[in-house]
């Protein structure tokens, strides 16, 4: 009796057992896209401050959906930007690309001009979210930011 049991439920247990795994490998990937947020609003500065580290961010005017957008990004000097891009909140509109117009070091910041584009879709009332990896190649140490704003059309 009992191997006729085993025989029948062993695929749905083996079954359950990837499911569990699948999971937990998923559960720790979005825990490595966690980072520290904030907020831009028009062209005030927003800033970060991670274990005493200071990271900055500031559009150069209004963001708007079709126009050139330029952002300052100002950052200690011992970090580099290893990967940045936007993407939409409240809508897909894929990632979009920033690229870096000037940088400049000074007294252990960087300080650092992108631009970018953004495209307008249905949705009036857009949110988006700047997404930057910096890490510190001597230590490996990553830093994970995310600037959230909006447009409005």
């Amino acid at each position: 009796m009992n191997r006729l049991i085993i025989a029948r439920f062993w695929p749905f247990a083996l079954i359950l057992l990837l499911i569990c795994f699948t999971y937990l490998y998923s559960v720790k990937n979005v825990q490595q896209q966690k980072g520290t947020q904030c907020q831009l609003f028009e062209t005030q500065t927003c800033v970060v401050s991670i274990q005493g580290l200071d990271f900055s961010g500031r559009l150069l005017r209004t963001a708007e959906v079709e126009e050139e957008i330029n952002i300052e990004l100002a950052y200690p000097s011992q970090y580099t930007l290893q990967q940045s891009y936007i993407q939409g909140i409240n809508m897909y509109m894929g990632q979009t690309a920033l690229i870096n117009t000037a940088s400049s070091t000074e007294d252990g910041m960087t300080t650092a001009k992108y631009l970018f584009f953004l495209g307008a879709c249905s949705e009036r009332d857009m949110r988006w979210q700047l997404v930057l990896l910096f890490v510190n190649p001597a230590t490996l140490d990553e830093k994970r930011l995310f600037f959230n704003f909006d447009t409005h059309y």
